[in-house]
């Protein structure tokens, strides 16, 4: 009976951590290409300033509150990934950014981003926050998480991750992912900066320090194993009577 409640047990907490797994990393931001909500949003070749509204998942501090999106092509640019990206420095240098929930405490959170330069050499910065248990941006209990600048150029896309950084663990809040325009190497507050192929959440980018949650396929073993070892002990018993 207690090897039968054994791998009962065993099993339960397997698939239950399985499914933790596969929560957390559906956790995180989304529309991280600027596809959504797609054609017509942006056709090739052209560019819009469109109201944060429009621009699924996005926020934004412009002041004008709108989001500039280019389509492919546009200016000899192609995107990065899909057909749509975003330009950071739209009527200002302004900060995109969105709240993601929904990931446990304990969990290493990594990123991925396509950055470029319009003109020269621009520069913008990543923060990623935990909101506290208040989940408010900007409030005391405020703790950042990771904040560093990267610049780019005019000659290629250049894909930045969390690999080498120190492991970004979360706290168990709601987490403030945000994109800040620093400098722009044309010297004009709404000229530079773009941004494409954002990714966030458990499982992105690099992992930098031991699994805090144990993976799937060692959830499995370590079921396997168990089964394993109770159908040997019963044998044993069966054998000894």
């Amino acid at each position: 009976m207690f090897l039968k409640f054994s791998v009962a047990a065993l099993t339960l907490i397997t698939f239950a951590s399985i499914a933790d797994v596969k929560s957390a990393q559906a956790s995180g931001l989304i529309n991280g290409g600027f596809e959504t909500p797609g054609t017509p949003y942006q056709q090739p070749g052209t560019f819009s300033f469109r109201n944060e509204s429009d621009v699924l998942g996005w926020e934004t501090t412009d002041s004008q509150n709108k989001i500039e999106i280019w389509g492919t092509g546009f200016n000899g640019v192609s995107a990065a990934e899909g057909t749509q990206f975003a330009e950071l420095n739209a009527n200002s240098a302004s900060t995109l950014s969105q709240v993601v929930s929904g990931i446990a405490s304990g969990l290493e959170v990594g990123f991925e981003f396509f950055h470029r330069a319009r003109v020269g050499t621009d520069v913008m910065n990543l923060t990623i926050t935990d909101l506290g248990l208040d989940n408010i941006f900007g409030s005391s209990d405020d703790t950042s998480l990771f904040t560093k600048n990267y610049s780019a150029t005019t000659a290629a896309w250049v894909q930045n991750t969390n690999a080498g950084e120190a492991p970004i663990i979360t706290l168990g809040n709601n987490l403030r992912f945000a994109y800040s325009a620093i400098s722009t190497g044309s010297g004009n507050a709404s000229v530079g900066n773009f941004l494409d192929g954002v990714s966030f959440g458990v499982g992105v980018g690099a992992v930098n320090s031991p699994q805090s949650v144990p993976e799937p396929a060692s959830m499995l073993g370590l079921l396997a194993f168990g089964a394993l070892g109770a159908t040997s002990l019963k044998h044993k018993q069966k054998e000894k009577v």
